[in-house]
């Protein structure tokens, strides 16, 4: 297979990025108020004070990564592909968390930055909240992703 095209590179983008923005509102639906590991059934794993549900652990390391790697049972193994495929992919995980935020019936977005969200570490200054460290990760991945195997 040939290296992608820029137009393929950004369709892999918009339909990665438009999938994570529909389960944005999905997840946001089903859980309501119970953000992450609350009311969740199955098993977690805590690290500290930090949860990862079974639920999140199925959704985000095993059924997202299988959908995107289809493309390669199609065309073989292409790496300029696949990291595409992962920039796409952190960088949908963070807009699919911040759009829980936004879409969310019950949440209010200005629940952001209170003791709601302490479910997930905060980079903070001052004390104050200024980003999830999660979301500082994501973009971490994307950008390496970009800069060492498709730019």
């Amino acid at each position: 297979m040939t290296d992608p095209t820029t137009l393929q590179t950004l369709l892999v983008f918009v339909l990665v990025w438009g999938a994570f923005i529909a389960s944005g509102f999905w997840e946001s639906y089903v859980e309501g108020r119970n953000a992450w590991d609350k009311a969740k059934l199955g098993w977690k794993l805590r690290v500290g004070s930090y949860v990862l549900s079974g639920y999140h652990f199925y959704l985000f390391f095993i059924m997202y990564p299988a959908l995107l790697a289809l493309p390669f049972v199609f065309t073989g193994w292409n790496y300029k592909l696949f990291g595409i495929i992962v920039s796409a992919y952190a960088s949908g995980v963070i807009l699919e968390d911040f759009v829980w935020y936004l879409a969310n019936p019950v949440v209010r977005f200005r629940e952001w930055f209170t003791p709601f969200s302490d479910y997930y570490p905060w980079i903070k200054i001052g004390g104050r909240k200024m980003i999830p460290l999660g979301y500082v990760v994501y973009l971490g991945i994307a950008v390496l992703s970009w800069y060492f195997i498709w730019r």
